[in-house]
């Protein structure tokens, strides 16, 4: 075994040069030798263990025999895995999985240029996906690439110079004052008592759905005299990476500012209290059995563990079916044109929320931190929708004004 200056054994594959007072690596892989020199033997190491990761994992300068599939997966292990969230994880896997695995996938990495990313993206637009779900792809697909030509396997990120296609905003949905008051209303019947709560909540507070089904009885204070709401987590579903199964977690919010405190409005205080009734019955349905990580959700289903999104957006179209059914019944026998509500999803609520906020005429700041926007633009941006009788109301009171000045 090799010996330093100093007499000290040396690991295998290291040794010390006298003359050239340096440390050289080397090592052997399918007939080719690999050299590297070093001054210090914690520099040798790594550069012994870094080259031979490469050259086993076909990333030596080898990008002629490495297909985009391949890279995909060295990249996840080795820039990702415990680097990113697992929930921005899961993203990567589930975005590349569906649309890049079987259309560029197996492709030698070094053959992939600007045009091929182009083609792919022009064809993905077309099938009608959003531009933010393009934006992630494109960052996801961006970094892939600028990782390869980091380790010499391409000459130039082909995600570089590409044109994305442009779309057009889609205008978000948005209750009215009008379908805000009907909603709250019609909710208040006894076959909605299960799903009230939930959309009183959502509503009431400007929640995201995973902050809301991540909410514990613990963040909750309805007793003292400000009563209030803290974001504390998020409830997600994840992928397993090795059983591929998916599986109920609870992660910090969405950002540093997501972590904020609430003040409750009357009607919401109310709605907490129907569902810590709603609770206490599922309590003694003897089938209440939550894992400890869920022990204390506020909102869940029969056996206490988490309730999630899907089974919120199923309930939201019944309610949406069954008022305009009754509303259609109502508007033909008063001989009048029914107003039809559109669909209802659980995010729509949050826009609604920062809405009827800027109708009243309450401080964007407030709102912003409300919210928990990183960005008061991101406030003023998203939610900048005016109900049309406000925007007339306003419109007559700018014209009152400038008739004083006359």
């Amino acid at each position: 075994m090799a010996k330093d200056k100093n007499g000290k054994e040396l690991p295998k594959g290291i040794s010390w040069l006298t003359k050239k007072n340096l440390y050289m690596a080397r090592f052997q892989y399918q007939g080719q030798s690999y050299t590297m020199y070093a001054k210090t033997l914690r520099e040798a190491k790594k550069l012994l263990a870094d080259k031979k990761y490469e050259v086993e994992h076909g990333i030596n300068g080898k990008a002629d025999k490495t297909t985009l599939n391949e890279w995909f997966s060295i990249w996840i292990e080795t820039y990702k895995k415990g680097k990113v969230k697992a929930t921005t994880l899961d993203t990567y896997m589930r975005i590349y999985n569906n649309h890049v695995r079987e259309a560029l996938g197996n492709r030698y990495i070094s053959k992939i240029k600007t045009v091929h990313i182009q083609r792919f993206y022009n064809d993905f637009h077309d099938e009608g996906f959003s531009a933010k779900y393009l934006e992630t792809l494109n960052a996801m697909l961006s970094n892939l690439f600028k990782k390869a030509l980091e380790s010499d396997l391409i000459f130039k990120n082909p995600c570089v110079g590409v044109v994305r296609p442009s779309e057009v905003k889609k205008e978000r949905r948005v209750l009215s004052a009008f379908e805000h008051t009907e909603l709250s209303s019609f909710i208040m019947r006894e076959e909605y008592g299960e799903i009230e709560p939930v959309i009183t909540v959502l509503l009431g507070t400007g929640l995201r759905i995973g902050e809301l089904l991540g909410m514990k009885w613990s963040d909750i204070d309805m007793d003292g005299e400000q009563k209030t709401l803290s974001v504390e987590r998020t409830l997600v579903r994840l992928k397993d990476m090795d059983s591929g199964e998916y599986r109920f977690t609870l992660q910090p919010p969405k950002t540093k500012l997501s972590h904020r405190t609430i003040p409750l409005q009357s009607s919401v205080v109310n709605a907490l209290k129907r569902q810590r009734k709603n609770q206490n019955y599922l309590k003694i349905s003897g089938k209440w059995n939550p894992d400890n990580e869920f022990e204390g959700l506020v909102f869940t289903g029969v056996t206490g563990n988490p309730l999630w999104r899907s089974m919120v957006t199923e309930k939201l179209n019944a309610i949406v079916k069954a008022y305009n059914k009754e509303e259609s019944e109502k508007a033909s026998m008063d001989g009048r044109k029914p107003f039809i509500m559109a669909h209802l999803h659980p995010h729509c609520f949050r826009h609604s929320f920062a809405t009827r906020c800027l109708e009243a005429g309450i401080q964007p700041k407030v709102v912003q931190a409300w919210l928990g926007h990183s960005d008061i633009a991101i406030t003023l941006n998203l939610y900048s929708h005016v109900d049309m009788e406000l925007s007339m109301a306003n419109m007559k009171i700018l014209e009152d004004s400038l008739k004083k000045v006359v």
